[in-house]
């Protein structure tokens, strides 16, 4: 299934990973797999993230986080794999030159339906929970006895972030049985469960009771948005990373069919995290924005003042609402 790939992977010695900004725990996860993996094939890796990017407290339980970023990049390396990245701008300005000037070869590991190509060769399986999902099947295939726990550790985590604790729709027979083989190598799926997608600091607490007491409803409680101001990070002494997951506590209200999450980034520039649940695909209106993602989960930017991006948002989704209503 995967056999350009793993030939090609022999035939290299140096290899730079390349994460998305703001990385999740898919995008991590599978990162910090392909360096283990790619390391026990005795494979020269780097791993990369945009300068300045940060990434949340939790992920830190993963192995080998310590690589991001340690080493500057070399002028030339074999191959350069972009993981979980949808497009090159997700990957930042800095680190997309050094995927297309010091890459001889590129390659993109990846899940996104809304996915734009801009590597050599492409590994998309959009109907995949996680990209470590994409990973662990061509780790089998390519050299079983390369995984270890470090790496099945490294792409579980992707894996229940991604899959929603295995609740979204992407969640198939295939990606439990996925996670069935990586824990038989000893993953604490407990732990990372509870510590990737259920645990949160005090501080990211207090934000969340903040903006959630704030949240407006439309279509009939269907549509659910919270906003994130400058403010609330200055009077919760919290970060961008720590809006992680709190949109998730719109969705899961009986009555809403949609939740969005509009974060104030820079003057005029709004980053949106959209949830769904059901058969309503988010993607829709975070492509019309010019972003993408998957249907119960996706993301945009979008630029005006506060009130012109609520406004915007409110009016695209409850068209949205209203045609997937007129469906039913």
């Amino acid at each position: 299934m995967y056999e350009h790939v793993t030939k090609l992977l022999y035939s290299v010695e140096s290899v730079a990973l390349f994460m998305h900004i703001n990385p999740d725990a898919d995008c991590v996860g599978s990162s910090l797999a392909m360096y283990k993996y790619l390391t026990n094939l005795g494979k020269k890796v780097d791993v990369f993230l945009e300068p300045f990017e940060e990434i949340r407290d939790n992920l830190y339980i993963l192995p080998n986080i310590e690589i991001i970023n340690a080493n500057s990049p070399a002028s030339n390396y074999d191959l350069g794999i972009a993981l979980d990245c949808a497009s090159p701008t997700r990957l930042g300005k800095k680190m997309l030159k050094v995927l297309e000037n010091c890459c001889e070869i590129k390659i993109s590991f990846d899940h996104h339906k809304s996915y734009s190509k801009f590597t050599d060769i492409l590994v998309l399986e959009s109907n995949s929970a996680s990209t470590t999902q994409i990973l662990y099947k061509f780790f089998k295939e390519n050299d079983k006895e390369a995984i270890d726990l470090e790496v099945a550790t490294c792409l579980y985590a992707g894996l229940v972030s991604d899959s929603g604790n295995f609740s979204y729709n992407s969640t198939t027979v295939e990606t439990f049985e996925v996670a069935s083989e990586l824990i038989a190598y000893g993953v604490d799926h407990t732990l990372l469960a509870r510590v990737l997608y259920l645990e949160t600091s005090y501080n990211a607490f207090n934000l969340s009771l903040r903006v959630l007491s704030n949240a407006i409803f439309h279509c009939d409680k269907k549509l659910a948005i919270i906003t994130f101001s400058f403010d609330d990070f200055k009077s919760t002494s919290t970060k961008l990373v720590d809006t992680e997951g709190i949109v998730n506590s719109l969705v899961n209200v009986k009555e809403v069919l949609l939740a969005l999450s509009i974060v104030e980034i820079s003057n005029n520039e709004f980053k949106v995290g959209l949830r769904s649940k059901g058969n309503f695909d988010s993607s829709l209106i975070a492509e019309y924005f010019g972003g993408g993602g998957h249907k119960n989960a996706s993301g945009c930017k979008v630029f005006g003042s506060k009130l012109e991006v609520l406004d915007k948002l409110v009016s695209i989704s409850k068209y949205y609402i209203e045609k997937y209503d007129e469906n039913l």
